[in-house]
């Protein structure tokens, strides 16, 4: 039984992770006042991660990554 690709949670979680990128891109992490490079280079990284982890899964098989 396949499944549906919107209905992934991985898929859901690369998708939050570009939009985390791209909206610190734009400086969303100044403006609610996140100011220290060491929590942006890390808010970053968290962000490429979860980007990484969305392209290398397989959402539509269930049991497989």
């Amino acid at each position: 039984m396949e499944q549906n690709r919107f209905k992934s949670w991985a898929l859901w979680v690369g998708v939050a992770g570009a939009v985390w990128t791209i909206l610190a891109a734009f400086g969303l992490p100044e403006k609610v006042g996140i100011t220290s490079d060491i929590w942006n280079t890390v808010l970053n990284s968290v962000g490429a991660i979860l980007i990484g982890f969305g392209i290398c899964n397989n959402p539509t098989s269930a049991d497989k990554f």
